[in-house]
């Protein structure tokens, strides 16, 4: 056993001489001098827990710390007592196993041994996944760094999961895989959900280090939920190690987005540059001479006046290429149930571009998307970085406020009327460009914001209960429900009857060519590999436009073309640098003009709007899995 405790004092001095080379402490951290600082608000007794031996980092007292490296391997010769005693403990491991738990304290989801460092060091060196020791919690007072967050979000979870082998980088993480691993909120897990998940956490994380996961700066919990988001998590647990790595190697760009977070370009406005030379020479140039171009919907062209406006930038896209393009279209397709089998269906039969015209489609896309690389898949959403599957949808908020000044202009009251349809990515910002719009004309107005999700017979969407509320933007409710479009700008009048004054378009047709037009020029895969792409294109580009169907004064007509010409041109900012939400808190740009990210995940509201973004809670099932795909975090409990 002597020539083990020599293996492990050379892996004990490589770690010691790594340290020293990276200015770090090359022995064991030391819990008492750790938290002599920290405010410890409680102590609580966990009993005897699988403790994960690589998140046994330390040990509670100074006393002997200097005698193992940072890795646990020890550091004095081997002539010393404590060698022999390392030495028998080795044997007496490979002979029945060593039984008797350590004792040990955890603070911050780290533990630091009290009792049994040499058995956690030959254990570590025989390589164990799990220790078994009697654990004392240690809870520090919240903060707001990162780290105290997270380790917040760890207990709510622990409690509910008893697991403590997973940990993320980022906020949201724990109560997303209570979702992935098919589990309510608040919903505790059995011993047998506990070792299902721990079989595959295991596996996962050997394949996620196996493939590189360990220089990206992640956890193997951040790649995990990229993971169980493409495939399911009862067949990921069904799964062989072989089928995993399979598996994530076709979602490596996606997992390596979160450590990049510039990896996801927005593009603002189409790209009509001039063909790459090579392509135009016909060398290594793959530029398609046909394309098969699918469409599927939720609802159906009769019944949804959404889907009506996207069959009619279909029609358009067929216009543009002649003879080109094989084109069919899927309609009434249920995203839960449906979708997946539909997607598989035409990427079978050899689609070459997939637009699904409906959000809640984005998660079969990305499913489908990983095992058909050769398909591009599209879908219209907002702010949804995966490499796999492209979004596209207009930037709303600068039509809003032109609707808002319009609103302030019109109306008889200070207070002006908005429904919204959902509390997802782009909704803040275009409700808070209709309250900018309102004020630029009418500096004293309010805005009542009301939401389509929601059903309260007591607050109307035509605001008929509001008698100083005449003029709102709104949904279409003349469409059957669940199919909104939006109806725009309205006046309520004396006989109930709803007055058009201004109408937003999305030209669809724009995105579809512009999309189209890129894969036969070659320039789709000009982006550098592993970037989400997300088209956000608004007035400049065409993608949208304001229709005023009744007569408005000159000077109306001028003021509202000067400011749709200023917003094209840039020179006119929606919000200014420094806004104000509700209660009067201060928001600000970061680098004095809010950036396009900065605007899509806008998740206050202006300080001149009456009404607050809804609960999850109060939210149909139908819209909490909308929301699940691209909603607002602050709505969904995961901060940022």
């Amino acid at each position: 056993m002597m020539e083990d405790y020599r293996s492990a004092l050379r892996a004990g001095q490589r770690a010691y001489r790594a340290s020293v080379a990276r200015g770090q402490s090359p022995y064991l951290a030391v819990l008492d001098e750790i938290i002599a600082d920290a405010d410890i608000v409680a102590q609580e007794p966990l009993g005897l827990v699988d403790i994960p031996a690589e998140s046994i980092v330390g040990t509670k007292t100074a006393g002997r710390h200097t005698a193992f490296a940072s890795n646990f391997m020890p550091l004095l010769e081997d002539d010393t007592e404590f060698a022999v005693k390392w030495s028998n403990l080795c044997e007496a491991h490979l002979e029945e196993g060593i039984h008797t738990p350590i004792i040990a304290f955890e603070y911050m989801n780290r533990f630091y041994v009290q009792e049994g460092n040499k058995r956690v060091s030959v254990l570590k060196y025989y390589e164990a996944v799990k220790i078994p020791g009697t654990v004392t919690r240690l809870i520090p007072a919240r903060n707001d760094t990162l780290e105290n967050k997270l380790y917040y979000e760890f207990l709510d979870f622990y409690k509910l999961s008893r697991i403590n082998n997973v940990s993320f980088s980022r906020l949201g993480g724990y109560a997303k895989l209570q979702t992935l691993a098919c589990k309510a909120t608040g919903e505790a897990w059995t011993e047998d959900d506990r070792l299902n998940f721990s079989a595959l956490y295991t596996m996962f994380s050997q394949q996620f280090y196996a493939l590189g996961g360990g220089s990206l700066g992640l956890t193997p919990g951040d790649a995990l939920l990229v993971y169980l988001s493409v495939y399911r998590y009862a067949d990921a647990c069904q799964s062989t190690p072989t089928k995993v790595r399979e598996n994530l190697a076709r979602l490596w760009d996606e997992v390596k987005i979160l450590a990049e977070p510039h990896a996801v370009e927005l593009l603002l406005e189409p790209k009509r540059s001039a063909e790459p030379l090579l392509s135009k020479l016909n060398i290594f140039s793959s530029r398609p001479s046909e394309l098969r171009v699918v469409f599927l919907h939720e609802h159906n062209a009769q019944t949804s006046a959404w889907v009506r406006g996207q069959d009619k930038g279909r029609a358009a896209l067929v216009k543009a290429f002649p003879d080109k393009l094989f084109v069919s279209c899927r309609e009434n397709i249920n995203p839960e149930v449906d979708a997946e089998q539909v997607l598989e269906e035409v990427a079978h039969d050899h689609a070459d571009i997939v637009f699904t015209t409906s959000a809640r489609m984005h998660t079969a896309c990305l499913k489908v998307a990983a095992q058909h690389p050769k398909t591009r898949f599209l879908n219209c959403s907002l702010n949804a970085p995966h490499p796999l599957v492209r979004t596209y949808y207009p930037r709303t908020y600068e039509v809003t406020y032109l609707l808002g000044m319009l609103a302030g202009i019109v109306s008889r009251s200070d207070r002006v009327g908005y429904v919204a349809a959902n509390p997802v990515y782009g909704v803040p910002a275009a409700i808070n460009a209709f309250a900018q719009g309102v004020r630029a004309v009418r500096p004293e107005s309010r805005v009542v914001l009301r939401w389509a999700c929601l059903s309260d017979e007591s607050h109307p969407q035509d605001f008929s209960d509001r008698k100083d509320i005449e003029v709102f933007y709104s949904q279409d409710f003349r469409e059957p429900e669940g199919t909104y479009r939006d109806y725009g700008l309205c006046r309520r009048l004396p006989d109930g009857v709803l007055q058009p004054l201004g109408l937003p378009e999305w030209r669809w047709d724009v995105f579809f060519t512009e999309i189209v037009r890129s894969v036969f020029a070659g320039t789709w895969d000009s982006a550098p590999g592993g970037r989400a792409i997300n088209y956000w294109w608004g007035l400049k580009s065409g993608a949208e436009r304001v229709e005023y169907p009744i007569r408005l004064g000159s000077g109306t007509v001028q003021l509202l073309r000067m400011a749709e010409r200023q917003l094209c041109e840039g020179e006119l900012q929606v919000f200014p640098t420094e806004s104000y939400s509700q209660s009067h808190v201060l928001h600000h740009a970061a680098s004095g003009i809010y950036t396009p990210k900065e605007l899509m995940e806008m998740d206050w509201l202006d300080e001149c709007v009456e009404g607050e973004l809804p609960s999850y809670d109060a939210l149909d099932a139908k819209t909490r899995g909308l929301l699940d795909i691209n909603g607002l975090d602050i709505v969904k409990g995961t901060p940022r």
